[in-house]
């Protein structure tokens, strides 16, 4: 009786120990994923609620009749930027257009020039 009971003591006890473990290792294992899955979905959730308010936010923003002034603005003075630095550009007639197509290209440039400086007022 006595071996019997140091068996179960010396090799069946630990072995119980270590698969209770083991178990013990893998359910953990296992809720830790499905915590972490939970987390992921939260944040995503989180994070798209949040974007879709700020994206919302900025397009009220954007509809301001100030901001569309100051674009509309901004589109002006790039336009006459743009053509500013055509007529730069073609000033010495490098294509070597002929006279009378290159002064009629440039009198079009100076009156588009002209009319973007007075929508400008």
């Amino acid at each position: 009786m006595g071996i019997f009971i140091d068996f179960i003591k010396d090799i069946v006890f630990p072995l119980l120990a270590i698969g209770l473990s083991a178990w013990f290792a893998s359910s953990a294992k296992n809720d830790s994923t499905r915590a972490q899955e939970v987390l992921n979905d939260i944040k995503k959730e989180i994070e798209g609620s949040s974007r879709r308010m700020i994206e919302s936010s900025i397009g009220i923003l954007d509809s301001t009749p100030q901001v569309i002034e100051g674009k509309l603005e901004l589109a002006k003075l790039r336009a006459i930027e743009e053509t500013s630095k055509t007529i730069r550009e073609n000033i010495t007639n490098p294509s070597a257009l002929p006279f009378e197509h290159h002064d009629r290209n440039m009198v079009a440039l100076g009156a588009h020039l002209q009319m973007l400086l007075e929508k400008r007022k």
